[in-house]
């Protein structure tokens, strides 16, 4: 029998994942500098566990919003096709493990502590190294990378689909080796480190460009378009430009309903490099125009691939984009009421919620009385995203999470929505305020009817204190 002072494989890996989170993590970072960005150690580390990303050719994401989805839709196509696919996201909702899988199974906690453990020696090397000069250790982020990668190639995955933690040339994700890099879109974010323009943006997140490595994008601003198209010129990198190079029928946007919606397909028609592309028939699980817009970025990524035996057929891009799902994307945890969780983090991704709640779920559209809780993050433009809100709901209640410092501050955020420029937007809807995410929810839900709807949005931080409230 075991005793408690005994190790186990489970405490073991609590002693390791406890020492892991200790460390530097900019995802849960008040202030972060731009200085604190470098690949030098990054590498050094790979190096040192005998460059596992050389194992396997990459699919690159960034992106300011979908990154996350078209990472997914891009695993499922290639898992679905019969590729050994890892996949890697972040951050996670619930457990680390959900940073990295392959085909579709996440890594387990026996693996991820063997993981770890072999690992052990690198990291307590450069750890040591980086006391003796006064530097930093590794950070949780570059850690978490590089296992993900060493998992990949000791599970000896065909690719591996890797989403960019925060902006791209200098994101620790980006010293893979890709076959294709994919830019999603580019809008006002993580503005401090990233340059407080869409055309600064655009080239950090294009920084993730390699020579002649072929590129596909979804940024259709004008800015945007022109940093990337001059960042891939640069590089002699062939560029695919989403609705020039190919495009989605009928074209992205809001439906006329949910029915209509739900029984419509879409295609995807044009051209990636020298591939004809012509997919018709897909639908989703995912719901909202902006997931159809990731998916056709996802099959215009999977065309480039090499595929000697022609596995990556029609028929297994519709049915990868079919099962494809992502926690926290407008997912429904609860029907009687109806609560969805999505992380919607910034203005861009608020407005798409606001879209999709109400011309794609038609549970929101009839409900008696819809509802938005919300928190978000101390450097999110966060009036913006309210007023995007305010436009789908009869109630907004505010409240601030818990487990991050980077939480924005519930007074601030009552602040916004009694600021007389906004006054006029608020007034027509119910405000309230919880200081404690659970306390709100157990408030909302208590006073819900069965046709009540909610929506849980604002942050994954948010997310994912209250998605396991909804487990059972």
């Amino acid at each position: 029998m075991t005793t408690p002072s005994q190790p186990t494989p489970d405490r073991d890996l609590s002693k390791i994942l406890d020492k892991l989170y200790g460390r530097i993590n900019y995802e849960r970072q008040v202030r972060v500098s731009p200085a604190g960005f470098r690949l030098d150690k990054m590498r050094e580390l790979l190096d040192r566990l005998g460059n596992p990303q050389s194992a396997w050719p990459a699919i690159h994401v960034a992106g300011t919003k979908g990154k996350g989805s078209v990472t997914t839709m891009v695993g499922s196509i290639l898992t679905t096709s019969g590729f050994r696919t890892g996949v890697y996201t972040s951050p996670h909702l619930e457990k680390i493990n959900q940073r990295m899988a392959v085909d579709g199974q996440v890594i387990s906690d026996t693996q991820l502590l063997s993981v770890l453990a072999e690992m052990g020696p690198a990291i307590e090397a450069m750890d040591l190294e980086a006391a003796r000069k006064n530097g930093n250790e590794l950070t949780f982020f570059e850690i978490t990378t590089a296992a993900a990668m060493l998992f990949f190639a000791q599970q000896s995955v065909d690719y591996a689909v890797l989403e960019v933690g925060l902006g791209g040339r200098l994101d620790s994700t980006n010293v893979c080796e890709p076959a294709v890099c994919v830019i999603t879109n580019i809008s006002l974010d993580h503005t401090r480190q990233l340059g407080n323009t869409i055309g600064k943006i655009a080239r950090e997140k294009a920084g993730i460009i390699k020579p002649e490595v072929p590129v596909i994008s979804g940024a259709i601003q004008p800015d945007a378009a022109a940093a990337i198209a001059e960042v891939a010129a640069e590089n002699s990198a062939h560029l695919d430009q989403l609705n020039t190079d190919f495009s989605i029928e009928p074209p992205a946007g809001p439906v006329a309903s949910a029915k209509k919606m739900a029984s419509t397909s879409f295609a995807v028609i044009g051209k990636a490099g020298t591939q004809s592309l012509d997919v018709k028939g897909i639908k989703l699980s995912l719901p909202g125009s902006h997931q159809r817009t990731n998916a056709a970025l996802a099959v215009a990524a999977v065309s480039l691939l090499d595929d000697p035996k022609n596995q990556i057929s029609p028929d297994s891009i519709r049915k990868g984009l079919a099962e494809a799902t992502l926690a926290g994307r407008a997912e429904i945890v609860s029907t009687s009421p109806l609560v969805i969780l999505d992380i919607a983090h910034n203005p861009a991704s608020a407005t798409a919620l606001a879209e999709t709640l109400t011309t794609e779920m038609p549970s929101w559209q009839t409900a008696g009385r819809r509802t938005i809780v919300f928190a978000t993050t101390r450097d999110k433009d966060a009036a913006t995203m309210l007023v995007a809100l305010a436009d789908c709901c009869d109630r907004i209640v505010l409240t601030q999470y818990q487990s991050n410092p980077r939480s924005f501050k519930l007074d601030e955020l009552i602040e916004t929505t009694r600021s007389s420029e906004l006054s006029s937007v608020f007034s027509k809807i119910e405000v309230d305020n919880f200081p404690n995410p659970k306390t709100a929810l157990q408030s909302v839900l208590a006073n819900a009817t069965a046709n009540d709807a909610i929506c849980i949005t604002g942050s994954a931080f948010l997310v994912s204190e209250l998605r396991p409230s909804f487990r059972d």
